[in-house]
């Protein structure tokens, strides 16, 4: 099995799991940094950093320079904290594509 295989696979899965729990606004899925590790440490084929830098390149995640997280304004809190933002239209199409059979 291909590594992109992993990824897109684990990628999916961690995306239909946290859609089942969370509320999905504007097209993003919100996730607390603690909660987005553990979930992808789970599955030891490629370290937490691999990982991240994976889901960064391939737009997986929404995120500033340098890091895997953005700025979020919470209004429970009432203050800006920092969290993981799931694109969830590249979930859309990412399982789309994965899921389409081809013959040629």
């Amino acid at each position: 099995m291909k590594l992109l295989d992993l990824i897109v696979k684990e990628y999916i899965a961690i995306v239909e799991t946290l859609a089942e729990n969370k509320t999905i606004e504007n097209n993003r899925i919100i996730v607390e940094r603690e909660e987005f590790k553990a979930m992808l440490e789970q599955y030891a084929y490629a370290t937490f950093t691999a990982k991240t830098k994976a889901y960064k390149a391939l737009g997986f995640i929404i995120h500033d320079n340098n890091n895997y997280t953005m700025p979020y304004k919470d209004t429970a809190l009432k203050k800006t904290v920092r969290k993981v933002i799931i694109n969830y239209s590249t979930y859309l199409e990412v399982k789309n594509l994965y899921e389409t059979n081809l013959t040629l």
